[in-house]
């Protein structure tokens, strides 16, 4: 190979690095959700909640920074590229059905919640953590076909009731199944 040959190719492999990163950038901002207080979802609870669940957990600070805690909380609850539907479109959508104002409020205050309660759990990015992307399915999946059979009180509360029992370590990861709620769809990718 001759050196005019080599010195072409170096300004070939310089340009396009150029234009990929012209072109990546701005891609990374598209795709970085902002996080600051300005922007924190209003049906979400404070951030300084979270900002405090995080600060509680060393064994979670020594593998994620609080920048990217705080941003797999916000899609939790408001979805994003690769999952449009987060809790805040969730809970709406399964309580379209209740038409008692008392037992909305009820359900609307338990998920809250419960919600606050996955949230911060689920945001984490320790091994140990209780609770994974399957249980967001799972628990999705149960309350819209609970939605169907008239059924979507009864299920919240014991949906309400495995959070509570799972971040007591009384269940294990491995106990929240679709099975445990409805009858599984062989479809379910999360499925175990």
């Amino acid at each position: 190979m001759n050196a005019n040959t080599l010195v072409w190719r170096g300004r070939t492999l310089g340009f396009l690095m150029f234009l990929s990163s012209m072109l990546l950038l701005p891609g990374c901002a598209f795709w970085k959700t902002d996080i600051s207080r300005e922007s924190w979802p209003k049906e979400a609870p404070p951030r300084s909640v979270f900002e405090a669940e995080y600060a509680a957990d060393k064994n979670n600070q020594a593998v994620q920074s609080e920048e990217e805690y705080l941003l797999w909380v916000k899609r939790f609850y408001t979805g994003w590229r690769l999952y449009g539907d987060g809790w805040n479109d969730l809970v709406p959508e399964v309580l379209s059905d209740i038409e008692d104002p008392d037992v909305l409020q009820e359900l609307e205050n338990t998920l809250y919640t419960i919600g606050r309660d996955i949230a911060s759990e689920w945001a984490k990015d320790t091994e140990d953590r209780r609770v994974h992307t399957r249980h967001l399915s799972v628990w999705g999946n149960a309350m819209r076909d609970a939605m169907t059979r008239g059924e979507t009180e009864e299920l919240i509360n014991n949906i309400a009731r495995d959070v509570d029992r799972l971040m007591d370590r009384q269940l294990t990861v491995g106990d929240i199944t679709s099975g445990r709620y409805h009858e599984e769809d062989e479809d379910d990718v999360f499925r175990p």
